[in-house]
C-alpha cells in the first residue's frame, strides 16, 4: 500500500507524495482536547466546511460541548500556527449542519439549520453580524457559493406538500447584515412526489450558477444538475448521474439503477467544471466514488468517471467532496483500505488530484491516516492553489472526537 508520513527533522515521503501537486504540513487540533468529551460533525450538503482567502482559513462544524449539537466557526490566518478565534454561531436550541463561504478578505458568509429552519450571518473581524433567517420553517441542508465579483447563493431543501424542494437565492451584504437580493424560489418545480434534498453549487468563470442535487421523484435516488444566467430561470434539469444496472434478455439495464448519494460541485481556474459522489454500482463493494466533467462552464456533464483507484476497489468510500482552483482538482473521502493490514486503522483520509489528463492514484494523507480513524474530511483551494483540508479525528470508532486541519502548500511557493 502507499503511504505518507512525516517524520521528525525530515520529510520521508514514497515517489507518489512528492509527484502531487502540495506538500503537507503538520496537522492541527482545532476543537476537542478538552477535560469534556465530546463529538463533532461534518455532514453539511456539498461538504463547504472549509473556506480560504489569500490570508485566512475559516472552517464551520457542529459539536455538542454545550449539552446540546450548536454550531461554530475558527479562523486562522495562515501565518498562524493555530486556530485563536474561535466561536459559537448558533443561538437557537439546537442547530446543525453548517456551510461556509468567503465574502472577501477577512470575511466570511456561515450558513445552517437552526431549530428546523435556515439562517446565516457573517463573520468578520469586527466579530459576528446578526443571524438572519434565509429559509422559512422546514428548511434544512443548505449549500453555500460565492465567486470573485461578491455574488453569493444559497440553496436549500424546503417541505412542502408530499415532499420537499431545494430552493435557490441571491444573498447580499449591508453592514454585516444579510439581506435577501432576490426571492428563494424552487430550483425544479415538479408537483408528484417531489423529494430533492443535499443541494451544491458553485459559479461558473462566466457568472453562471450551477447546482446539483439528491432526486427522488422517480422512487430511488438520482443526482440532477441545473444552471441559470443571470436574471433567467433555471435550465430544465438534467440527470447527472448515468443508468448503470444488470442487463436483461433484451439487453437493456433493467432495476432503478445503482446507489446514488451526496454530490458535490466545483470549478478550477479555467472555468472546467467537475462534480463529485458517491455510487454503489459496484454493489459487493459498497459506495465509490465516481464523478463527472463539463468544459462548456456546467451546461452539460461528459460521461462518469471513477475517481478513486484499484486499490480502494475491495473498501467502501465515505464523505467524498471535491474542490476546484488554480492547480485544477482535488477529491477527498475516508475509508478503511488500511484496515486489512492494521485493523487499529478504521478509517483513513485519502485524495486524488486531476489537472486536466484524468485522476491521480489515490494518496493517504500524511498526518491525516495512520492508528485510529480519520475521516468525514471537506476540503478547499485557495486562491493562490494550497489546500486546506479539515477532519474528524478518534482514537477508535466509539471514542470522543478531535476536529483536525492541515494546510498543503502548492509545490513552489
Amino acid at each position: 500500500m502507499i503511504r505518507g508520513a512525516l517524520l521528525t527533522g525530515a520529510l520521508c515521503l514514497p515517489p507518489l507524495v512528492s509527484a502531487s501537486p502540495w506538500t503537507f504540513g503538520d496537522p492541527v487540533t482545532v476543537a476537542g482536547d478538552s477535560e469534556r468529551p465530546h463529538f463533532h460533525h461534518l455532514d453539511g450538503a456539498g461538504r463547504t466546511h472549509v473556506a480560504a482567502s489569500n490570508v485566512e482559513v475559516a472552517l464551520v462544524w457542529e459539536d455538542d460541548r454545550s449539552g446540546a449539537p450548536q454550531v461554530y466557526v475558527a479562523v486562522k490566518p495562515h501565518s498562524a500556527a493555530s486556530f485563536a478565534r474561535t466561536e459559537r454561531l448558533s443561538d437557537g436550541a439546537e442547530a446543525y449542519e453548517p456551510a461556509i463561504t468567503t465574502i472577501g478578505e477577512g470575511r466570511w458568509l456561515a450558513a445552517w439549520e437552526q431549530d428546523g429552519a435556515v439562517v446565516a450571518r457573517v463573520v468578520d473581524a469586527e466579530g459576528l453580524g446578526p443571524v438572519r433567517m434565509l429559509g422559512e420553517k422546514g428548511s434544512r441542508q443548505v449549500a453555500l457559493a460565492s465567486d470573485d465579483s461578491g455574488r453569493i447563493a444559497a440553496l436549500w431543501a424546503r417541505q412542502q406538500q408530499g415532499g420537499q424542494l431545494v430552493e435557490a437565492a441571491e444573498l447580499g451584504v449591508e453592514q454585516g447584515k444579510v439581506i435577501l437580493a432576490a426571492p428563494a424560489l424552487p430550483v425544479s418545480p415538479i408537483t408528484d412526489h417531489p423529494h430533492q434534498g443535499y443541494p451544491a453549487a458553485a459559479w461558473a468563470a462566466d457568472g453562471r450558477l450551477l447546482i446539483a442535487w439528491e432526486d427522488r421523484r422517480a422512487g430511488h435516488t438520482r443526482l440532477f444538475h441545473s444552471w441559470r444566467d443571470r436574471g433567467q430561470p433555471f435550465a430544465p434539469a438534467r440527470q447527472l448521474n448515468q443508468h448503470f444496472a444488470p442487463s436483461g434478455n433484451n439487453g437493456q439495464p433493467v432495476g432503478l439503477g445503482s446507489g446514488v448519494m451526496r454530490v458535490s460541485l466545483a470549478v478550477d481556474d479555467r472555468g472546467t467544471a467537475r462534480t463529485l459522489w458517491l455510487d454503489k454500482r459496484d454493489a459487493k463493494s459498497g459506495y465509490a466514488v465516481w464523478g463527472a466533467a463539463s468544459d462548456d462552464g456546467g451546461r452539460n456533464f461528459g460521461p462518469n468517471q471513477r475517481v478513486q483507484d484499484a486499490l480502494g476497489d475491495a473498501v467502501a468510500q465515505w464523505h467524498a467532496s471535491v474542490a476546484g482552483g488554480k492547480p485544477g482538482f482535488v477529491a477527498t473521502w475516508d475509508d478503511t483500505r488500511e484496515e486489512w493490514a492494521n485493523p487499529n486503522e478504521p478509517g483513513d483520509v485519502l485524495v486524488s488530484w486531476n489537472s486536466g489528463s484524468g485522476w491521480s492514484d489515490d494518496l493517504l494523507v500524511p498526518g491525516a491516516s495512520g492508528e485510529g480513524y480519520q475521516g468525514s474530511p471537506a476540503v478547499t483551494i485557495d486562491p493562490g492553489g494550497d489546500l486546506h483540508l479539515v477532519w474528524i479525528e478518534r482514537t477508535d470508532l466509539s471514542s470522543p472526537t478531535r476536529l483536525r486541519y492541515l494546510r498543503g502548500s502548492i509545490d513552489g511557493d
